[in-house]
């Protein structure tokens, strides 16, 4: 994960050297609502299963650079909660003191809380460039680092904040968006995107029917709004 995300901003670094005698760089800050899709159901072995969604919202700053009147490419930094209502069990032997519990109970959380940091390297193209308003499509991948998850199980004992502090995985990233300057430097922005990919790293206090250690796999709609400022 380390090693692709370095030759991720790599790349990104070596792109934005380009045409360094035309530089247009701009920064934006931007609200992330998000509708987040995985399963009602990751503990049970014969429970229907079927896709709910929950409303999130995050934070997102980037870095857009021009390539071209067409082309450009981005680096963000972003921060996100996912709360997604849905079963799973909780290993309390595996829970650190003073959580942790020998008895054994069969405990199902209510909810889980994931607590992200993404990143996202982005590359977008303008289908309609003007020099009031860009409509453009964007791709991209994003690294995902979990800080801690917080599980909802209805025992005060067990529910609780955990820290995990590692990579999570990378979500691929497909969207639509669109620019429009409000006066001299200054543009609004607004895009939806969604992840065509979204890969999650096993939790280890969790655990299904069949087996131990389980993702709370999801994907997600993406909106973003913000305003931004052309450097």
């Amino acid at each position: 994960m380390r090693n692709l995300l370095f030759v991720t901003l790599l790349i990104f670094f070596s792109i934005a050297s380009f045409g360094q005698n035309k530089k247009r760089y701009s920064l934006y800050i931007n609200i992330q609502p998000e509708f987040t899709y995985y399963q009602n159901d990751y503990a049970f072995r014969w429970k229907e299963k079927f896709t709910k969604s929950s409303f999130n919202c995050g934070l997102l700053t980037n870095i857009k650079y021009d390539i071209s009147k067409r082309l450009f490419t981005e680096l963000g930094f972003g921060f996100i909660s996912r709360k997604m209502t849905t079963d799973a069990f909780l290993n309390q032997s595996l829970l650190p003191p003073p959580h942790q519990s020998w008895t054994l109970e069969l405990v199902v959380t209510k909810s889980v809380s994931l607590r992200t940091i993404e990143i996202p390297i982005n590359i977008g193209y303008n289908i309609f460039a003007k020099p009031k308003m860009n409509l453009f499509l964007i791709t991209g991948i994003s690294a995902n680092y979990l800080l801690n998850s917080f599980y909802e199980v209805g025992f005060k004992q067990y529910e609780d904040t955990y820290g995990k502090n590692y990579w999570q995985g990378i979500s691929v990233n497909l969207g639509l968006g669109l620019d429009y300057k409000i006066f001299r430097n200054y543009k609004i922005t607004s895009r939806a995107s969604y992840s065509i990919i979204n890969n999650v790293k096993a939790d280890n206090y969790l655990f299904s029917q069949d087996e131990y250690g389980i993702p709370i796999t999801h994907n997600y709609l993406k909106l973003s709004f913000g305003i931004g400022k052309t450097l």
